[in-house]
């Protein structure tokens, strides 16, 4: 990635990078949620901003330098992109008719309120978490000082997998704060349902596993419910060892489930 683009604008630049699609339109939203930033007045009053191609600003090489161009801009509402050329790249969806690009990124503070709107869709699909969905109690200020926490600590974050602009799953990882166990770390995995079984959850764990290993966490932790089959093979399929099972550790409508203790060495 070229040294001269502004830091704010290389999760954009990641995005295109990946991209399949000839034209791609986005909302100003779906563009803030790739970069977990807002974009700048500019780009909101000026169509200029986005045609330009040349410095000092050079924001616009997050799409050119992938080959796209801009085409048309909706102020404030959308703006479309399209390339002269088509590629191969492995970052997308198995949809080969309608090519879908994604992005995984660490959650920033302006993420917050689309966080916690993420959990609770994913509450909503299944029973397989660990709260109730009206025990949620996480508000946008409390996600965001834990976050300021979390950055000091080095060894806590959120991934988020953005999906052509909006949020499909995450993965929490939760390192230890004890001196002698802070190359531990727990993780909890949730893909929202519509965009299951398209690698997205490999593709989260490789990216937990590629971000502890720069923090020198080594070892990581997960439970999973016996009766959640596929988290059961995906964490299987990447090498995790099961170390044990906790009888009765799970009361869901009335009835006892069991949990699976699962770890891998880094």
């Amino acid at each position: 990635m070229t040294k001269k683009m502004e830091k704010k604008y290389i999760p954009l630049a990641n995005y295109f990078e990946v991209a399949l699609q000839q034209e791609i339109t986005l909302s100003f939203s779906e563009l803030e949620n790739i970069m977990g930033q807002a974009l700048p007045n500019a780009a909101y009053l000026n169509r200029s901003w986005w045609k330009k191609t040349k410095p000092p600003l050079s924001h616009y090489l997050s799409w050119t330098n992938a080959g796209y161009y801009v085409i048309d801009v909706k102020l404030g509402t959308s703006v479309s992109f399209s390339r002269t050329q088509m590629k191969t790249t492995s970052n997308i969806s198995k949809d080969d008719e309608n090519p879908s690009a994604y992005i995984i990124r660490a959650i920033e503070a302006s993420d917050a309120r689309s966080f916690i709107h993420l959990q609770e869709e994913i509450f909503q699909q299944t029973d397989f978490m660990y709260n109730m969905e009206n025990e949620l109690d996480l508000t946008v200020q409390q996600l965001r000082k834990d976050l300021s926490n979390w950055k000091q600590l080095k060894n806590r974050t959120i991934l988020l997998c953005i999906l052509n602009g909006n949020f499909a799953g995450y993965a929490v990882i939760h390192g230890y704060k004890h001196s002698k166990t802070k190359h531990v770390a727990s993780v909890r995995l949730a893909v929202k349902k519509e965009h299951q079984r398209q690698g997205i959850g490999s593709e989260l764990m490789k990216a937990v596993e590629q971000w502890s290993k720069q923090r020198d966490i080594s070892r990581l932790e997960a439970s999973v419910m016996e009766h959640n089959e596929c988290a059961l093979q995906l964490f299987k399929k990447l090498d995790f060892q099961q170390e044990g099972i906790r009888q009765n550790a799970i009361k869901l409508n009335d009835t006892f489930i069991n949990e699976y203790s699962l770890s891998k060495i880094l």
